[in-house]
């Protein structure tokens, strides 16, 4: 304010923005592709157009670009091992088509330094990738878990889980989540259990 005085906010509506807050840093980036799972086959199939593409329009000086983009959406949405198999194909196909179809002149064994240095490019961005995409998994599970209405019983507080059994509000939350529990009383059960003991200590 101008007049210098700080405004103070009640402890909900600073719980309330502290979850906010936490919800931004939860948030999915705008840049971030969605969470999902594909047969690994169409990744084939795409590569197997890329390569046609690659075979109609001659040979590269440089290993084509739009070859890392089958392989970075397989180790999104299909796992490493696909993602990986598809890294080592490429190169290896396109250094066939190199001495095969277009009569390559240079020194084979450049063009096969070449071609690993290559594999070993596209290969780390693939292991990067389906890593990024485990850890974006885990994630929105984590969320999904621990986000959303829980059945509670009104008076034990038993939770309902996704199987229909009623656990203990402790066994629900541990098993979700690295929390961890310690049980004591609060001022108002400790006077309403054990009155004679007086007032509860500090």
């Amino acid at each position: 304010m101008g007049d210098g005085r700080s405004v103070r906010t009640s402890p909900a509506a600073r719980r309330d923005t502290s979850r906010v807050r936490r919800r931004q840093a939860l948030a999915r980036p705008w840049w971030l592709l969605p969470v999902g799972h594909l047969h690994p086959l169409w990744w084939v199939a795409i590569a197997g157009f890329l390569l046609g593409v690659d075979i109609v329009t001659g040979p590269k000086t440089q290993f084509p670009v739009a070859y890392a983009i089958p392989v970075i959406l397989a180790a999104w949405y299909s796992g490493r091992w696909p993602a990986l198999a598809l890294s080592v194909a490429i190169p290896w196909i396109h250094f066939v088509f190199l001495l095969a179809l277009w009569n390559h002149t240079g020194s084979t064994a450049t063009l096969l330094v070449i071609t690993t240095l290559r594999m070993a490019v596209v290969s780390t961005l693939a292991f990067w990738f389906a890593r990024l995409s485990e850890h974006e998994q885990a994630i929105d599970r984590h969320v999904h878990t621990l986000e959303g209405l829980l059945p509670l019983c009104s008076f034990c507080k038993s939770i309902r889980n996704e199987s229909g059994e009623w656990t203990r509000l402790e066994t629900f939350i541990a098993e979700r989540s690295d929390a961890q529990f310690s049980h004591g009383f609060c001022p108002a059960c400790w006077q309403a259990h054990y009155p004679e003991l007086g007032d509860p200590p500090n």
